[in-house]
């Protein structure tokens, strides 16, 4: 039984048995004396049976309590606020009084997550647990830190080694991250287990679903996709991972049900999601004006949930980094790190899946491990320069290097070449060069006109709020050009460009170029890359198990009329 439901079923007992009631409330406050209410009605039960030093004694610790609650919800609220430096002080005043206090750094521990300090997010959490152990709580969000912060294997240690009775939240903590760490397996044998435990059944159809799309098998993910729609039919998510197979055809059936759930939809993600599905849905049927105004609808939608806020980034780049960084000295060049970046929705997925191919060379994922260190890095500067980089040793490059290269260790093989396909990534060109100045980096670039296109029309699950409003993306297209020939300038022939059109239109050749460039013998299966099974964790995961077609270089235009005022804000 929760503390409430002891609290509540304590409540219900006091008029009839107020002593059994008492005992009940001092076990449980005992144990959780962070419940005012309860202490409030413990007071209540003295006072009914004329035990007036004890009435005053609960009186205070409920007055006590009651005030230290509302300063921690006051935090919460500053910290959902965007200002986590007032949430701080109030945390901090909070853990003078009641030193280890769980709530209280549990909130801490959010905040340093949210100003993007990773390392300080896991201590607090680690020094929480270590306080406060038999909290369920904190065992829980000791774990979700340890997957929020990607200490994968450490997670997975640690539940076989120190969680004797794992709650189902944690079992689904546990999911993702062998999901993380490709062990599709392992997950689904969870997620398996969890809807044999009725938790969330429609949710892990939902994941089983995206692991059977990820291992390339389409009816699967079709199948757990229905199911979960079957549980669950106001499930955005599941509409819109069957909009995002590309090959699956919406029938009559799912479109009279997303126009019924559109018509009813208040404005929150899920509902989003209904309209950039019945978008594609429209697009199959050739209705492209419909298909516009809902996807209109769904970035509207979006745009007032994740509103864009622009970086000074760019421009702090191009100011401060007219230099190369002085380089890491130490850089282990046993391992050939190739980076691909470009605008999202370009065709990297492609060009590392040609890559992958080729059998001297491992690939993983989407890796966010340079982005966390660089929101590290930046946390902690204290001059204007990107990352602090001037005021980084060669003790501090050498160190971030090998927390990358453990970070990739356990998703490598045997070969020398490794690929790490992040788009964003081309924001940490100069990082990545300073770290691991051998570090090769191919830019995927595509027509700006279908690259926005693409954009526009695609639902993310987190990040790229600039995609939902045609100034902001035109800005961020532009700015992304801006940058990456500011990159080109400072990195001279260093940064190795495929052009989606070229690879396209001329495909041997420009494979031929690109393997060359890479040190790589030509090899047949980066010819037929859309044969080779591997795991495919990005939304073009069904494109690249194709073989090349010339159809995505011009669906942009059937929407020309609609994009015009995006086309004129782009450079």
């Amino acid at each position: 039984m929760s503390p409430i439901d002891a609290i509540n079923t304590a409540k219900t007992l006091v008029a009839t048995e107020p002593d059994k009631a008492k005992a009940m409330l001092l076990e449980i406050l005992n144990q959780h004396p962070e419940y005012h209410d309860g202490w409030a009605l413990l007071a209540d039960i003295h006072k009914r049976l004329q035990e007036h030093e004890q009435q005053q004694s609960a009186l205070k610790q409920y007055e006590m309590i009651y005030w230290f609650n509302k300063q921690l919800e006051t935090a919460k609220q500053q910290l959902n606020n965007q200002n986590p430096q007032q949430a701080q002080q109030i945390i901090q005043q909070l853990l003078q009084l009641v030193p280890n206090e769980y709530r209280a750094l549990e909130t801490l521990a959010d905040i340093a997550f949210k100003v993007g300090d990773s390392k300080a997010h896991l201590a607090i959490s680690k020094h929480n647990l270590e306080n406060n152990s038999q909290k369920q709580a904190v065992i829980e969000n000791y774990c979700q830190a340890l997957l929020t912060t990607k200490q994968f294997n450490e997670l997975i240690s640690f539940y076989r080694s120190s969680i004797p009775s794992p709650t189902l939240y944690i079992e689904s903590l546990l999911a993702i991250a062998h999901v993380k760490l490709m062990q599709f397996d392992q997950a689904s044998a969870i997620y398996n287990k969890l809807l044999d435990a009725n938790y969330y059944p429609a949710q892990c159809h939902l994941r089983i679903g995206n692991i059977e799309k990820i291992k390339g098998n389409t009816e699967l993910a079709i199948n757990h996709y229905k199911q979960s729609l079957q549980l669950d039919n106001k499930l955005g998510e599941a509409y819109w991972n069957l909009a995002n197979l590309k090959t699956y055809v919406f029938d009559n059936e799912d479109i009279s049900n997303l126009e019924q759930l559109t018509q009813a939809a208040k404005p929150h993600l899920n509902s989003a999601q209904f309209y950039f599905s019945l978008a594609k849905a429209y697009e199959q049927q050739g209705n492209f004006s419909l298909s516009f105004a809902m996807l209109d609808k769904a970035n509207r939608i979006q745009k007032s949930l994740t509103p864009y806020k622009p970086s000074d980034f760019y421009s702090r780049c191009k100011k401060h980094l007219t230099e190369k960084p002085v380089a890491n000295n130490n850089s282990d060049d046993s391992v050939q790190l190739i980076f691909i970046v470009s605008l999202p929705r370009s065709g990297s997925t492609l060009v590392e899946q040609i890559l992958a191919s080729h059998p001297d060379v491992d690939a993983s994922y989407e890796l966010t491990e340079i982005n966390a260190i660089a929101r590290e890095l930046e946390s902690k500067k204290r001059s204007a320069m990107p990352y602090g980089l001037d005021e980084l040793s060669d003790k501090d490059k050498a160190h971030y290097a090998a927390r990358y290269m453990n970070f990739i260790a356990p998703l490598r093989g045997e070969n020398k070449l490794f690929i790490d396909k992040q788009p964003t990534n081309f924001h940490h060109i100069a990082l990545i060069k300073t770290l691991f100045p051998n570090a090769k980096i191919l830019e995927v670039t595509r027509d700006k006109a279908a690259t926005a296109w693409s954009l526009y029309k695609h639902s993310f699950s987190e990040g790229h709020a600039y995609s939902y409003d045609f100034t902001s993306l035109a800005q961020y297209i532009n700015d992304y050009t801006d940058l990456m020939s500011h990159w080109d300038t400072l990195y001279a022939g260093e940064i190795y460009t495929v052009d989606y059109q070229n690879l396209v239109n001329d495909f041997s050749n420009t494979v031929a170029e690109l393997l060359r460039h890479c040190n790589l013998e030509m090899h047949e299966n980066c010819i037929n890359f859309y044969n080779h099974q591997r795991p495919i964790m990005t939304p073009s995961s069904e494109q690249v198990r194709q073989p090349i077609y010339k159809d995505a270089l011009t669906q942009w235009s059937n929407y020309k009329v609609h994009l015009e005022p995006l086309l004129k804000l782009l450079k």
